[in-house]
């Protein structure tokens, strides 16, 4: 559990009360203290974790690098973005989690899958890949409640040799 720390407040900053004057002309001889979680949420809106909670995220985290790594091997000519989807929709349930894309705003399905002109949010489908293709693949899964989202753009054989060859001629011109 996070411990109970307080936040030191300088007689010329502004009250914590948000008055809007300074502590020393304000508040300052109520002597409040507050606790730091309670500071940014109201300061900021910011709800500090506990690390139970980023715990949990961490694990959604991992299980979503763990799918993202494996789609990378799968990632070929002739493969339908639907497989992706289905492969992503299949190792997030068999993990324990759900996808966050499916159904969220009527998105009907799993994984966003974007290829070469659709910039982001592609729906899967019968689309089969090219060589030559850019794909990138945006995963979403929920574990117990906490949320994990990347993406990863994979290019094709035929254009990772000319990333290659760009790159050498770019690093030694």
């Amino acid at each position: 559990m996070m411990k109970n720390r307080s936040v030191k407040i300088g007689r010329n900053d502004l009250c914590p009360c948000g008055s809007g004057i300074k502590y020393k002309n304000c508040c300052r001889n109520l002597k409040m203290e507050m606790n730091i979680k309670e500071e940014y949420k109201r300061r900021y809106d910011i709800r500090l974790k506990e690390p139970h909670e980023i715990q949990g995220i961490r694990k959604c985290g991992e299980l979503l690098m763990s799918i993202l790594n494996q789609v990378e091997g799968m990632i070929q000519p002739g493969l339908k973005t639907e497989e992706i989807n289905t492969f992503v929709h299949e190792q997030t349930l068999k993990a324990g989690a759900v996808p966050a894309p499916l159904n969220y705003r009527g998105f009907p399905k799993s994984v966003c899958v974007s290829v070469n002109e659709v910039i982001c949010h592609g729906i899967p489908g019968d689309r089969v890949l090219k060589d030559g293709d850019i794909v990138n693949v945006d995963i979403t899964p929920i574990l117990n409640g906490y949320y994990a989202d990347a993406s990863k753009t994979f290019l094709s054989e035929r254009l990772r040799k000319k990333a290659k060859r760009l790159s050498a001629s770019l690093q030694n011109p």
